[in-house]
């Protein structure tokens, strides 16, 4: 079978599935913020999305022989980092998570540089789980990151990504890496402040 004829048939995969793609997105933004609650997380933002039918067939023509494994996504972005791991532990309640796929950015980052953060891992929806208008084994990208570590994430990203005639400079790549430690001081500090109002 040739390119073309397999781009063909993952869209019309992709549009067979879609509605129950948007029943699974919906049911993210309504459940987790529910069971983070729950979990004793309080500040914090859900959004969930559907790959868009353009960037899944840009994915597909890359590599037609790999499954596209991020067509439902969804980022949990709490306002302190102390909860992050009480975010994980509850996604992994809910999901199966394939563990080969786990990445820790920050781990990546070494000891002195600074930069974007975040964990990200792809998990499955189980049978019988609260999402019970999706297939058990439907795979969802996941992201887990600090309001902060977010905002990072998007600035770095426009700018770096975007066309431009030329490289940045040093220069602009150094206050890059000192505005990643104010965020990533703010973090702590933000922490920090939070354990000693709760601990009066």
């Amino acid at each position: 079978m040739d390119i073309d004829a397999e781009v063909k048939d993952a869209l019309r995969a992709y549009d067979r599935n879609l509605v129950e793609y948007r029943l699974l997105r919906d049911a993210l933004e309504s459940e987790i913020p529910l069971h983070l609650r729950q979990w004793g997380v309080s500040d914090f933002r859900v959004e969930a999305r559907v790959k868009k039918r353009g960037s899944f067939e840009q994915k597909v023509r890359r590599d037609p022989s790999k499954a596209v494994l991020d067509m439902v996504g969804v980022r949990v972005m709490t306002f302190f980092r102390s909860d992050l791991a009480q975010v994980e532990k509850m996604i992994r309640r809910l999901f199966e998570v394939v563990e080969e796929s786990y990445i820790d950015k920050g781990d990546l980052l070494g000891d002195e540089s600074f930069g974007y953060r975040s964990v990200q891992f792809v998990a499955r929806t189980r049978d019988g789980s609260v999402f019970a208008e999706t297939s058990a084994g439907t795979p969802v990208e996941i992201q887990i990151r600090t309001m902060l570590e977010h905002v990072w994430a998007e600035v770095e990203h426009d700018f770096r990504y975007k066309p431009l005639l030329e490289p940045p400079n040093p220069e602009i790549n150094r206050r890059f890496a000192l505005t990643a430690a104010l965020l990533e001081q703010a973090d702590r500090n933000l922490d920090g402040i939070r354990h000693e109002l709760e601990g009066r």
